[in-house]
This record gives structure tokens, C-alpha cells and sequence, in this order.
């Protein structure tokens, strides 16, 4: 029973003994066969009541004063187990708000002495690699006890008998935690708690507190201590993983920027040459250097032919090098009949060899657009290219130059191969080609249409496709109209690409 329950008891017990003594000595009363006891109002009338009524008071102030007791008890349950949730929701909420572990480790701490009421502690991380358990946390931890204890060898007696045991060092039944001897300076020692930071089920580190000497831990104590040590291992592993995942990225992305900036140089140096052996071949081929007979004619025909798509292979890879390093281009008032009719001569030798012909349907008098004349004339390029490659010989491309309200619309037709209905959102991906077989057999490297895309949405336009396999191809672009003595700021690759 309750010690203070049973003082509480025995006091009124021996109160009403020596009350009813009292009263008996003083005028005791018989009638009918009952003892009546006598007190005297402040009126002075006497008042007679059956003695056992003084009981049921009594028992009542009993009871009472057991409630009171209970309530008591209670109380401290409900605010012990307030104080549980509170550590172990701050607990929660540092670690859904930290990406630093150094950080992370600090504010734990402090927050399991804040609810020990410890006077310090550290948190150290256990290095394999080094055979240490290295501190990488602490708080209030005297200057000697710190420098003593900064890295301790896995060796130690006490690192190991953590490492052996992934429980609380301290008792389970209410009693004083066990004193453990951290090895501190001489006069150091005193009642130290330490509990394991486990991920994986593995002990990757550990806290250790000085609690306040006669302090008990209670079985809700130790298992708010495990609790924190679990979340800690956990939360401290997932930022190790983020930091070595980010460094991972940072690598890569170096890596590819010196990938693309080899390309790039690797292309300027292709293409200087290249052009002085189009530009000859073209010469020769149309007989300015002299006649040419039938061979010699086909045979430059064939290095004029794959001289253009090397150059236009080179400059697919030039075009994608500089949306990498969001280049700037000089934008201007443009001319789309003018760009067409460029774009269709530079591959005049592929619509010749497969006797394609071109269907122009030009508007008169279209207003202008405000680009770049070299990416929009690639830009052609690469759809003309793609409509000539996967049209059968002697077959049509129908091009189409309409004005639509504030929009220039292009729409370039081929009666080509089609794409597949389930290949058609990949299309606008880089190096993205419909299969093997079909790359094989028409060639391309899959960054014309990645490229048209970034070029349209740089002059702030739209692009799409429609195509059906077996019947053709339609590409649409819609390009904004120029509207003259209106400012309008060029558009930067920078501001349009990530």
C-alpha cells in the first residue's frame, strides 16, 4: 500500500478512537438498546447521533484522501509520458529537417541531456577503416574529458563492450544506471548512461551522458534512449548516402562537361578541313575546274554527297555543344521563305540522288520572324533531312508556309515510313532513334529532333508530330511573327535550357 496512503489511514482511525472515548467518558447515552454519542451545538441543544455514523465520515475522508493520492500518481504518469513524446517528437522533427550530420548530431544531443537533465555528453562515430571511435559530437564536456576522449580505439574496453552489446548500458528495473568507467582522468568518473546509434541493425556510433548522481532510469527512460539512438543511425546513414550522392553527381557532371568540351573541339577541328573538301568537291563537280566525264562526275558526286553528311553530322554535334554551354546567339528579323530555300539548296545533292521532289506552298507577303538565321536554317535542315532520308525514292515533301494569326506556321510533309504511335513521345529525346534496324538502314546519330526541339522552344515556339507508320510524317512549328519597333529582348540559351 501507498506510504502516504497508510499514514493517512492510521491517523484517522486513532482520531476517532480517541474521540468516541472521549465521548463515552463525557455523558454516554442508552436508548434502546443503541449507543448514542452526545456534542453540543453552538445553541447549546444537544444533538444525539449513532456512533457508527463518525465511521462513515472517516471512511469518507479515507477515500478522499486515496483519490487524491491516485490523482497524483496519475498526473505524474501523464506528464512523465508527455515528456517521452516530447523528446522523441523533437527528436523526429531534427531529423526530418536535417541534410548536415554534424548539425544534426548537436541538436540530438542537447535535446536527450535537456530530457536526462545530464550535465554533458558527446557522441562518438565508429571508423572501422581508422580502428577508432572518433567524437564528432559534444556538449558541455569539460576541456580534459574532451581531449581524453576525442578518439578512442575500437580496442578499448569500453568501445568493445559496446560493440558486443546493442542495449543501453544501465539496469532494467528502476535501479541507479550501471556506472560505466569511460577510462576519463583520474576524478572524472561518475554515473554515465551510454546507449548505441544503430542503422541496419549495425552500431555506427554511440552517445554517452553524465547524469546527475542518484538519478534512475525507468524502463520508458531506456526505451525513449533506444528510440533516439535508432532515429539518430538512421537519419545520420540516409545524410551519409546524400552527401556521397551528390559528390557522385558532382563527379559526373564534370565528367560530362569534359566530355562535351572534347566533342566540341573535336568537331571544330573535323569541320575546318571538311568544308575546304565539300567546297572543292562542289566546285569540281559542277565542272568549274574543267570537264568531267561520266565516272568522274558520279564519283564526285559521292564525295560531295557524304562530305554533306558528315557536315551535317558535325554540325548536329556543334548545335548540341552549344545548348550544353547555353550559348548565346545574335537574334534578328528573319525572313522564312529566305531560310527555306537555303536550307533546301544545302541538300540538293540528297533530294537529286533520290529524285525527291519539292512541293513548295508558300504564302505571299509573310511577315517576318525574329531568330537566328544559323539555328533556324539548321533547324530546317534537320527536318528536310529526315523527311528526304525516310521518303521512298522518287517520292514528295510538301512544304507548307502559312501566317496564323500572331504565328508563323511550317508544316514539312513526307510519304515516308511513319513512326510508330508508341515511339512518337520519345521522339524529341537525345540520340533517341525509333530502333536499331531502321538506324542501320537510314542512318543519323538521333539528335536531329532533339535539337529542333531546343531550337523552336529557344525562339519561344511550339513543335510537334504527327504520323502515321506506313503512311508518312508531319511536323509542325509554330515560330512567334516579329512585330516591328517593338523591343523584344533576345532570348538566352542560358534562360531557356537547365
Amino acid at each position: 500500500m501507498n506510504k502516504k496512503l497508510s499514514v493517512i489511514l492510521v491517523s484517522v482511525i486513532f482520531a476517532f478512537l480517541v474521540l468516541l472515548c472521549f465521548d463515552f467518558l463525557n455523558n454516554p447515552v442508552i436508548e434502546n438498546g443503541s449507543i448514542l454519542s452526545r456534542f453540543t451545538e453552538l445553541s447549546s441543544r444537544e444533538l444525539y447521533l449513532p456512533s457508527f455514523i463518525f465511521l462513515v465520515f472517516m471512511l469518507s475522508g479515507i477515500s478522499v484522501a486515496g483519490m487524491s493520492a491516485k490523482c497524483d500518481i496519475a498526473q505524474k504518469k501523464v506528464s512523465k509520458k508527455e515528456k517521452d513524446l516530447l523528446i522523441l517528437h523533437s527528436a523526429t522533427s531534427i531529423s526530418a529537417n536535417s541534410l548536415d550530420g554534424d548539425s544534426f548530431l548537436d541538436d540530438v544531443l542537447n535535446e536527450v541531456l535537456s530530457y536526462l537533465g545530464a550535465d554533458y555528453g558527446f557522441i562518438h562515430m565508429i571508423r572501422h577503416d581508422a580502428g577508432k571511435a572518433v567524437m564528432v559530437a559534444n556538449a558541455g564536456a569539460p576541456a580534459r574529458i574532451k581531449k581524453h576522449v576525442d578518439n578512442i580505439s575500437l580496442d578499448h574496453p569500453f568501445v568493445s563492450a559496446i560493440l558486443e552489446n546493442d542495449k543501453i548500458s544501465g539496469e532494467r528495473d528502476g535501479s541507479l544506471a550501471t556506472t560505466v568507467d569511460p577510462g576519463f582522468p583520474e576524478g572524472q568518473n561518475g554515473d554515465f548512461v551510454v546507449f548505441p546509434m544503430l542503422a541496419r541493425n549495425r552500431i555506427i556510433g554511440f552517445f554517452t551522458l553524465s547524469i546527475k548522481e542518484g538519478y534512475y532510469l525507468d524502463e520508458e527512460d531506456l526505451y525513449v534512449l533506444e528510440s533516439v539512438g535508432k532515429l539518430a543511425g538512421i537519419t545520420v546513414e540516409n545524410i551519409e548516402l546524400l552527401e556521397k550522392t551528390t559528390r557522385s553527381y558532382e563527379e559526373l557532371r564534370s565528367l560530362d562537361q569534359m566530355k562535351d568540351e572534347f566533342v566540341s573541339n573535336v568537331t571544330h577541328e573535323l569541320k575546318t578541313p571538311l568544308i575546304s573538301i565539300k567546297g572543292y568537291s562542289e566546285i569540281m563537280y559542277e565542272g568549274m575546274l574543267g570537264e568531267l566525264n561520266e565516272k568522274q562526275k558520279h564519283g564526285l558526286k559521292v564525295i560531295v554527297s557524304n562530305s554533306e553528311r558528315l557536315y551535317t553530322l558535325i554540325e548536329s554535334l556543334l548545335h548540341m555543344n552549344s545548348f550544353q554551354f547555353k550559348k548565346k546567339h545574335v537574334f534578328s528579323p528573319l525572313c522564312l521563305t529566305d531560310l527555306m530555300e537555303n536550307a533546301i539548296a544545302s541538300l540538293s545533292f540528297k533530294i537529286e540522288d533520290k529524285n525527291i521532289s519539292i512541293d513548295r506552298k508558300f504564302g505571299k507577303n509573310m511577315r517576318f520572324v525574329y531568330g537566328n538565321t544559323e539555328i533556324l536554317k539548321q533547324l530546317f535542315v534537320y527536318i528536310l533531312d529526315n523527311a528526304i532520308k525516310f521518303s521512298t525514292d522518287s517520292g514528295k515533301v510538301e512544304i507548307s508556309l502559312s501566317e496564323e494569326n500572331e504565328w508563323m506556321h511550317i508544316e514539312i510533309s513526307d510519304y515516308g515510313v511513319g513512326i510508330p504511335e508508341n515511339h512518337l513521345s520519345r521522339i524529341f529525346e537525345r540520340f533517341y532513334q525509333v530502333d536499331g534496324s531502321m538506324s542501320r538502314s537510314y542512318g543519323g546519330n538521333g539528335l536531329g529532333l532533339y535539337l529542333s526541339k531546343n531550337i523552336v522552344e529557344v525562339h519561344e515556339g511550339k513543335i510537334w508530330i504527327e504520323s502515321t507508320e506506313g503512311v508518312g510524317t508531319n511536323v509542325h512549328i509554330l515560330l512567334p511573327v516579329y512585330v516591328e519597333n517593338e523591343e523584344i529582348a533576345e532570348p538566352a540559351l542560358a534562360d531557356q535550357l537547365s
